[in-house]
Parts: C-alpha cells; sequence; structure tokens
C-alpha cells in the first residue's frame, strides 16, 4: 500500500492554525492617571496590536473612564466585556497591570479562577503574568491582604482626626431644614424653615399622619437636603427624631467598617466611641416637645407587636398609565383579597380610578391559561416578533459587508506592506489603508457585541417557551411564582384596558418602555367581565417588549 506524506509549507500551516480572539480592557479612574495615561492612549495602542497580529483575530476594546477600581459591580465596560466572555467569544484578554483590573483583588481573583474554568486567559502586561498560571491566585491573595491592611490603616488615621476634632466639639455639618449653615461652619436658624418645622412637631403631638405631614411640608415648598420633594413617612420620622433641632450634635452612631477589601457602614453597636455634644447651637424645639414626641413613637413601637411589612407579592408589577406609577396592593388587609390597588399603600389620589386587585388577577388568570392552550397556533408569531425584535437578517447582513470591506483592505494594506522600495505616496496609503482597517474592526466589533445582547432574548425565549408548555391547562390555583415565570408586567392602560408583559430582555423595564404597552400589538387578545361595578368588561392583551 502507497503511502502518501504531506509536508505542508508554511503558509497552510499558518491558515491550519487556530487564531485566538483578542480583546483588551483599559481603565482610568483618577486625574493623576489621565496625565500619566490616557484612555485614548491604551485603546489606540490595544487596538492596533491586535488588529495587526496575524495570530488574533480583534473582538474589541472595553473601557471605563472615570470608575474606581473598588469595585467591578459598577463599571459597565468590564460588565459588557465578561458578557462576551462567558458568550464564548473571546479567548484572550489583553490588559495593562493588575491595577488596572481591579483593586478588590478578592473580586478579582474569583473572576480569574470562572474565566480559567471556561478556558479564557487574562494576560497582565506589566506583572507580565498570564491568569491560567496559578501563581497569580498566591499574588491576588497576597495582595488583598495588603490592601486591606493599607485601607484599614488610611480609615483608621481618617477616623482618628474626626474623633480628634469631636471631643472639642467640632463636627462636620450636613445640610438640615430650617438651619443655614454660615461661612465660619456654624448653624444659623433660618427662620421661615424653622416655623415649618416647629408646626411639624406641633402636628405630631396632636396626631397628624405620616400623609397629612408629608403634603404639610410639600405645600410650602420645603424639600429634602437633596432638593427632592417628600414622598415617604420615613422622611418625616428622620426629621422627628433628631436631635440637632434641640442644639444637639452626636458623631459616631456609624461607622465604616472593611470587609473583604469594601467599605460598609454599620451601626455603632459600642465598638466605637460615639460623641454628644449639647448646647452645640441654638434650638428650634424645646427639649419636653422633642421629649413628648420621642415618647408617642416609643409607645406606638412598645403598644403593637412588631410585625414585618408585607408587601404585595406583585410589587413593582402592575404598573398605571393613568396613576404613571407602579401600584401596591392594600398592605395589611389579607381579609378581602379583591381589595383595591392604590399607587402606594397609604392613599389614593383624588379623582383617579380605582384599579382592583380581583380585576388584575382575573386578566392573569384568563392570559395565562388563553395563552397556553393556544401556544401552539402562536408560537409561530412569537418567533416572528423575536425575529423583529433582533433584526437578525439585517444584523448578519450588516456583519458579512463589514467583514467583506475589512478583507479587501487587509488585502490591499499586505501586498502593499510586501512590496520593497516604497515611496512616500505608498506610505500615506499605507497609513490610509490602517486607519480604514482600525474603523471598520471597530464597527464590525460594534456589531458582534450588539448581536451577542440578543442572545440573551434568544435564551429568554427558549425558558418561557419551556415553562409555557410544562403546564397543565387550564391553570386553577394560580401562584404568583406560575405568574412571574411568564409574565413580566400588567400595564393598565385605561380601567377597561390591560396589557400584560412578556419581557425578552433580561433587564427591568422603565415606566417610559412600559408606555409603549399601549400601542404595541398584541401575541394574543381578548375580553373577560369585570369583577368590579364601574366597568362591565376588561379588554386584555398580551404582548412582548
Amino acid at each position: 500500500m502507497k503511502e502518501i506524506k504531506v509536508i505542508e509549507t508554511p503558509e497552510a500551516l499558518n491558515t491550519i492554525k487556530s487564531l485566538k480572539r483578542v480583546a483588551a480592557y483599559a481603565r482610568v479612574s483618577t486625574k493623576q492617571e489621565l496625565q500619566a495615561s490616557s484612555l485614548n492612549m491604551q485603546i489606540k495602542h490595544y487596538v492596533k496590536e491586535i488588529i495587526f497580529n496575524p495570530d488574533y483575530i480583534f473582538s474589541g476594546i472595553y473601557a471605563d473612564h472615570g470608575k474606581s477600581g473598588t469595585s467591578m459591580k459598577n463599571r459597565d465596560g468590564f460588565q459588557d466585556l465578561m458578557k462576551k466572555v462567558r458568550a464564548g467569544y473571546i479567548d484572550l484578554v489583553l490588559v495593562k497591570s493588575l491595577s488596572r483590573f481591579a483593586r478588590n483583588t478578592l473580586e478579582a481573583l474569583k473572576i480569574i479562577q470562572e474565566t480559567r474554568k471556561l478556558g479564557v486567559e487574562f494576560y497582565f502586561e506589566k506583572e507580565n503574568i498570564s491568569s491560567l498560571d496559578t501563581t497569580i491566585d498566591m499574588i491576588l491573595t497576597m495582595m488583598a491582604g495588603m490592601a486591606e491592611a493599607e485601607s484599614l490603616s488610611i480609615s483608621e488615621n481618617i477616623t482618628w482626626g474626626f474623633r480628634k476634632r469631636a471631643e472639642k466639639g467640632q463636627v462636620p455639618l450636613r445640610k438640615l431644614i430650617g438651619y443655614d449653615i454660615t461661612k465660619e461652619r456654624k448653624y444659623k436658624i433660618n427662620s421661615n424653615e424653622a416655623k415649618i418645622i416647629k408646626e411639624l412637631f406641633q402636628m405630631k403631638l396632636k396626631g397628624a399622619k405620616g400623609r397629612e405631614m408629608i403634603d404639610y411640608l410639600n405645600s410650602n415648598q420645603i424639600t429634602s437636603t437633596v432638593g427632592n420633594s417628600f414622598t415617604d413617612s420615613n422622611q418625616v420620622i428622620n426629621i422627628l427624631k433628631n436631635e440637632a433641632y434641640i442644639g444637639k450634635m452626636v458623631y459616631g452612631k456609624k461607622y465604616t467598617k472593611v470587609v473583604n477589601n469594601q467599605k460598609v457602614i454599620v451601626e455603632n453597636d459600642g465598638i466605637k466611641p460615639m460623641y454628644i455634644i449639647t448646647n452645640h447651637h441654638e434650638p428650634i424645639i424645646d427639649v419636653d416637645t422633642f421629649d413628648q414626641v420621642q415618647e408617642l413613637f416609643t409607645s406606638k413601637q412598645d403598644g403593637k407587636p412588631k410585625t414585618p411589612n408585607k408587601h404585595s407579592e406583585y410589587t413593582r408589577f402592575v404598573y398605571s398609565m393613568y396613576h404613571d406609577a407602579f401600584l401596591f396592593k392594600k398592605a395589611n388587609n389579607n381579609r378581602n383579597p379583591g381589595n383595591e390597588m392604590y399607587e402606594n399603600d397609604k392613599a389614593r389620589k383624588a379623582d383617579f380610578p380605582r384599579v382592583y386587585a380581583r380585576n388584575v388577577l382575573l386578566v392573569l388568570e384568563r392570559a395565562i391559561n388563553a395563552l397556553g392552550r393556544n401556544f401552539g397556533d402562536i408560537e409561530g408569531k412569537l418567533n416572528k416578533h423575536v425575529e423583529d425584535i433582533t433584526n437578525k437578517q439585517e444584523m448578519d447582513q450588516k456583519m458579512n459587508e463589514a467583514s467583506r470591506i475589512i478583507d479587501s483592505y487587509k488585502e490591499e494594506y499586505y501586498a502593499l506592506l510586501k512590496r520593497g522600495n516604497k515611496d512616500s505616496a505608498d506610505a500615506a496609503l499605507l497609513s490610509e489603508l490602517e486607519d480604514m482597517i482600525i474603523k471598520f474592526t471597530l464597527e464590525y466589533v460594534e456589531l458582534e457585541d450588539e448581536a451577542i445582547q440578543y442572545l440573551d432574548v434568544f435564551k429568554s425565549v427558549y425558558r418561557l417557551k419551556k415553562t409555557i408548555t410544562s403546564q397543565s391547562y387550564p391553570i386553577q390555583d394560580l401562584t404568583s411564582d406560575i405568574v412571574k415565570s411568564i409574565f413580566s408586567y400588567v400595564v393598565v392602560i385605561d380601567k377597561e384596558n390591560y396589557a400584560v408583559v412578556m419581557n425578552l430582555q433580561n433587564r427591568d423595564l422603565t415606566p417610559e418602555e412600559l408606555k409603549k404597552a399601549a400601542t404595541a400589538k398584541p401575541l394574543l387578545q381578548s375580553k373577560c367581565k369585570a369583577l368590579s361595578n364601574d366597568i362591565d368588561y376588561i379588554n386584555w392583551k398580551i404582548i412582548i417588549l
């Protein structure tokens, strides 16, 4: 039998060799870092290094500008990078240094161990070390201990200074309704606001409810210390419990603690010193009035058993377009499961129609059973809707066109690069081709990133179909778990028209997005007889957002 041995040429071997899909991550956070190494410089460096490396396929530059290195959760660029890594589109990530990667070394270690299991490598240029080398685990663990010790030392030094000033009666001043802060950093009574504060204490003594006091503050154009209107009774309670209104300052109620290289604020239960400074500034409320108000809070707490605040299982689930708010089932009224739903559990806006819980639950029951019974007929409609959302065909065309252009420019670029005796015109053309290759490559990666986002939609559709088809219909005992496994929101368009929303975007939708329910084409629609006397029928539809 003949034996045939093929000796590949270098060009053929290079073609067969698998190319690495390479991305880079860059970050700058402080002005000092910006002066030493700007984000644009980092990006430009990595773009050229990856795109023009014959062993690499460019998979994007991900960057965070002005983001702290303490937590990776708040870094949008890094989160986008990890989404692409987990989707399997990246083999190697280039990073300038471990410090650019993260200062929270324990979190960095967790990411490295996760990506190592996925076969994805992070290469840190300054340290000349790969995340696939387990030596990095020991380095990061040591760095974590050193960083935590350093953070504790800095925190203790700062706190020590504040304590020494507190011993002398000098404490930080924060904005406080009823007072102005002078240039000398002292509280000075604001006579107009002080009248409001005095009246608020009197209202409490006379038995006023939280909503009355909120309305009183808002009607007098009193805003919170951050400039917002009052909406929550807890904001009023904080005013009524503040010792500053009797001229007393308490420093050290809370303190900062470092846990796993993260700073957290905790209540001071006696571990740290606390400083009480009386006669710190001129009081607005006399001590007797203040004590009487505190007794009201104490007696209310002592007189009633403490029970957890039971919110509806459909919190942030029912959105009303005419209330322009999410509605909540009236709290602590389990005797009547069909009670009203309000924009909050305190009061309903005057002249606004009521939204009854029993109507909402009826619509959910009808919608989910109709969807399950008819799913075989409407599954194709769902698939078509998903294609419209993702624009898959259009996206594929754009990516193919961008890829064709890149290949064309690269072919011309490398052919010119190999040519000998290049003149100034050739050098200018090379530079121009280089810019065009970079431009279209970056555009291609943007399209790729956009396409990857749609993978979440397809995953959501798969899970949704599996959930719908796994139920037995009709469902008699409809629980909130079953409802929320299929539907994400109910939008009350008006009192006779409801939209039940299937959310495929794997994120919370904004009120502006939910308002699109009014005009969205239905996947399925019908109507049912209302369970309240104010209307006869409710028209409902299932939509996809």
